[in-house]
């Protein structure tokens, strides 16, 4: 391993390598018993290909480090591990196109100040495993504002492929800096296939990402509800009328939780909370506004939802400002997993039960947020838990099989769950990932292991 270390500074420079052992353990949950790994943080592309063509030409598998710990079969691999944060260039703010080109160390937070001091927001994760934008987009996190807009949040993207060439998707394949970088459907492109790819075909390292203008007018409400059933069906007639930007229906135990920040205090928030709760965000002129939360006020009392006090709206205001991030709920009872998937607004609430019933015994909170304009719900369910829960992993499984076979469908499938959904694909399908992943990394040395994880 000396050797090649060696040999890789030569090639990209001693201060993109390490071969530290107290930095390398931080990827991993615990320190790996053997380590046989070299870290490489490009700081630029020309780096990031740079590497992956030394790896490819040499033979070494390449694993790419996307969110929070890698297994621990990657320590003792013997190959690089790629970690993307160093390049983090904000590239170009295109007010006019509303387009904010970023490379992947570029957070959500970094971001939001600059494009606050331009009136221009981006729009944030509603259960973020990654502070980063590109990451988070290109994984189709589900975003707050999902409701009303597009449900891509990017238009084009670029990334190194497995043996250190270039892939740009849509427009920019000819033209990368033109006034058409907002087209995606021309030119020939793979990106379908990267969205929430686990990086099995390329390391995508930057992409151009809608921005929005920040109106006159800027108002949140909130509503209870005694059920579920009802509070989504406000949410679907809210989002098909394009009457909100944002939109949120949570249960007391998710709201108390992501408000809080230690486990009395979610306790105590919960006690003045409804069972279920609609939150809506409005954004536009002062005078629509005024209507569509009066029109919206409406529909939502015929369903029986009441409009609550003003103190959880305050709140949600501030929240809906920032990416929300899973591991943050951590605090309520020392870990936090969920079971996610989509669904249609007339299943959301049976299918919260059944998930519910095979959890038996677990703290649970529970949110649905509509896609492209109600279509389809995001459905979430947050399993509060001590760390190392031993009868977890059973449970999780048992909660996603029953969803899916109530007709969930699963955006981004891990672990025993993603064998699940690839037994029950159609043959073909599997054939053409397998197909494609062998032209654009014939060495198989890109994330290896990982083809059919969370594509």
């Amino acid at each position: 391993m000396r050797r090649v270390d060696e040999d890789l500074r030569e090639v990209v420079g001693a201060e993109v390598v390490s071969t530290d052992p107290g930095i390398l353990s931080v990827y991993f949950r615990e320190p790996p018993p053997r380590l046989d790994l070299i870290l490489a943080k490009p700081r630029d592309s020309l780096e990031l290909a740079d590497v992956a063509a030394w790896a490819y030409r040499n033979e070494i598998p390449l694993y790419t480090h996307r969110r929070g710990y890698l297994s621990p079969e990657v320590a003792s691999s013997g190959g690089v591990l790629v970690d993307l944060t160093g390049i983090d260039r904000i590239v170009r703010i295109d007010e006019d196109n509303l387009l904010a080109f970023v490379e992947y160390g570029v957070t959500f937070e970094r971001l939001k100040g600059e494009l606050d001091r331009r009136g221009l927001r981006i729009l944030m994760p509603a259960a973020a495993t990654s502070s980063s934008v590109v990451r988070t987009f290109l994984d189709r996190d589900v975003i707050l504002a999902n409701g009303a807009t597009r449900p891509y949040q990017f238009t084009t993207f670029h990334a190194i492929l497995a043996d250190g060439r270039l892939w740009m998707s849509g427009t920019d394949q000819y033209t990368p800096d033109g006034h058409s970088e907002f087209r995606e459907d021309l030119g020939p492109m793979y990106s379908n296939f990267f969205h929430a790819s686990e990086d099995i075909f390329g390391m995508p390292y930057a992409m151009k990402a809608w921005i929005y203008r920040r109106w006159e007018e800027r108002r949140v409400t909130t509503y209870a509800f005694s059920e579920a059933a009802p509070a989504v069906e406000a949410a679907r007639l809210a989002s098909r009328h394009d009457q909100v930007f944002e939109c949120v229906v949570a249960d007391r135990r998710y709201l108390s939780v992501l408000l809080a920040k230690s486990p009395d205090e979610a306790d105590a928030l919960a006690e003045g909370l409804p069972p279920w709760s609609v939150i809506f965000g409005f954004e536009n002129h002062p005078r629509l506004v005024e209507i569509w939360d009066r029109q919206t006020g409406e529909m939502v009392k015929g369903l029986g939802g009441e409009r609550q006090g003003s103190d959880l709206a305050s709140l949600m205001r501030e929240k809906f400002e920032w990416p929300w991030y899973l591991s943050e709920r951590a605090h309520y009872r020392g870990a936090v997993e969920t079971v996610e998937y989509y669904t249609f607004a007339g299943k959301a609430a049976p299918l919260f039960e059944a998930v519910a019933a095979e959890l038996k015994g677990y703290e649970l909170g529970r949110v649905a947020i509509p896609s492209y304009y109600g279509a389809a719900f995001y459905c979430e369910t947050d399993v509060y838990h001590p760390p190392g829960d031993p009868d977890l992993p059973e449970a999780w499984f048992r909660a996603y099989r029953e969803a899916l076979d109530r007709g969930a469908h699963v955006g981004r499938p891990r672990g025993e769950v993603a064998r699940l959904v690839y037994s029950r694909l159609d043959p073909e399908n599997l054939r053409m990932i397998r197909n494609l992943k062998r032209v654009l990394d014939p060495k198989g040395l890109l994330n290896p292991g990982q083809l059919m994880e969370g594509v």
